[in-house]
Parts: C-alpha cells; sequence; structure tokens
C-alpha cells in the first residue's frame, strides 16, 4: 500500500476512535456550563390526552354517535 492510503486509514481510525470521545466532551462541556444545573422534571405530570375518563366525554358534550343522538348502548 502507498504512504497516501496509509494515512486516510489511520485518520480515519482516528476518527472512530476519538470522534465518541470528544463529542462526549463537548456533551459533558455544555452540561457543566447550564447555570439551572439538573434538569428540572414537571412536579404534576400533564394528564394523556388520549387518555379519557367517562366525565371527560361528558364533560365534552358527546351524546354518541347514533343517529338520534342517544348513545350507543350493548
Amino acid at each position: 500500500m502507498g504512504t497516501g492510503s496509509l494515512i486516510a486509514i489511520d485518520v480515519l481510525l482516528l476518527y472512530v476512535i476519538f470522534g465518541p470521545v470528544v463529542l462526549l466532551g463537548i456533551y459533558v462541556l455544555f452540561d457543566s456550563i447550564d447555570p439551572a444545573g439538573k434538569p428540572q422534571k414537571n412536579a404534576s405530570p400533564e394528564k394523556d390526552p388520549a387518555l379519557w375518563t367517562s366525565e371527560d366525554v361528558d364533560a365534552t358534550g358527546f351524546e354518541g354517535m347514533g343517529l338520534d343522538g342517544s348513545r350507543n348502548r350493548l
């Protein structure tokens, strides 16, 4: 192999080995600069809008899917 290809392989290996280490170092640096410290989690978890209770359904005025406006019953 020629000198150029050996240098290219060495540079590629350096990027593969030290790339993640450098990125981790940058991440740690920015994390340490953060003035707020640890991220604050929301003390009151938000209600999942996809989960409805029967009270939620009644509060939204849902009247059922029947043609006459009545609730569907089994």
